[in-house]
């Protein structure tokens, strides 16, 4: 490596999210910034450069590395890392050996790994262990799972196909992931496509069979709560409703949830949904705003239009003098 071209200072939008990004062709910037990413890295590295843009917050990033140039990797992992890449970059942990461009691959926390890059450009996402562990506990109803990978790759060029679309479309909100919902809604479909695609430990049967089963709690509960948003119902009556308990509930919707994460924002959303509903069908000089509120379980008229206004990006008085 020759010239450096200096890294470019981290973007942070909120308290955890980042965006941060490095380009140079000095080895010992290249590993001291791979340090301060990873950890326990070391690097050997041939004339050329090195570039990387990471996105996220504390639970997951997307990585793209651009490799322009020939190095070896050392690297001892503290997270997850599901990768793949153009040609040119070879990797080993123990007796296992591969190629991210011919099959993506997994990288577990305690994994020693020596990669091989040249010329080549990786894309990626790291999970924080904790939380993916938290994560498929949700989505499996299992408190005392423990994530671990049995193998190295995808169990099938399906999963593989659907893991590799669901990395790419994720990829693309890059620009959005600064805004929490939409950063939310990426991490639980990597998440989702991540646990389903690879190899994880344990009874996939048993998963599979819970994983329906908390489907099947959100299904009935989401659709009690849209036929009794009119009524005086809360979470506990939905919990009923759909066979389970309040803690049951809640696993549902963490696992399911993509509209709100709890019942009761599902239930909020239900009720300003239909709101929204009547604001549109009714007839400003016969019906007050209020009485649409009161209606639909809103008394506090500010509060109303507050989480109107985040939905529809309007204020109700304004839907309904239309």
């Amino acid at each position: 490596m020759a010239q450096s071209s200096g890294n470019e200072v981290p973007q942070v939008m909120s308290s955890d999210y980042f965006d941060a990004r490095v380009r140079t062709d000095e080895p010992a910037e290249a590993l001291a910034w791979l340090q301060m990413q990873y950890g326990r890295v070391d690097l050997q590295v041939d004339d050329g450069s090195f570039g990387e843009r990471a996105v996220g917050d504390c639970g997951f990033a997307l990585r793209r590395l651009l490799w322009d140039c020939r190095a070896e990797v050392l690297y001892g992992a503290d997270r997850f890392f599901f990768a793949t890449s153009t040609p040119g970059y070879s990797w080993r942990v123990g007796a296992a050996t591969g190629e991210f461009s011919v099959e993506p691959g997994v990288i577990q926390p305690g994994d020693e790994m020596v990669g091989h890059a040249d010329g080549t450009a990786v894309e990626m996402v790291a999970f924080d262990a904790v939380h993916l562990t938290e994560a498929a506990r949700a989505i499996y109803g299992d408190d005392t799972l423990e994530v671990r990978f049995d193998g190295r790759g995808p169990v099938s060029p399906r999963m593989r196909d659907y893991w590799l679309a669901t990395l790419r479309w994720s990829f693309t909100q890059l620009p959005l992931l600064g805004e929490p919902l939409v950063r939310a809604h990426v991490h639980r479909a990597l998440v989702s496509a991540t646990l389903e695609a690879f190899p994880l430990a344990g009874d996939p049967r048993e998963r599979r069979a819970s994983a329906l089963e908390q489907s099947a709690i959100y299904t009935a509960a989401t659709g009690w709560m849209d036929d009794h948003a009119s009524l005086p119902v809360t979470a506990a009556d939905a919990a009923r409703a759909a066979g389970t308990s309040a803690a049951g509930l809640r696993r549902a919707f963490a696992a399911n949830g993509h509209l709100a994460s709890t019942p009761e924002a599902y239930l909020q959303q239900a009720r300003i949904s239909a709101a929204h509903a009547d604001l549109v069908a009714a007839d400003p000089t016969r019906t007050t705003l209020a009485e649409i509120a009161l209606r639909w379980g809103f008394a506090d008229l500010a509060g109303f239009a507050s989480t109107y206004r985040a939905a529809y990006g309007a204020d109700p008085q304004t839907t309904l003098d239309r």
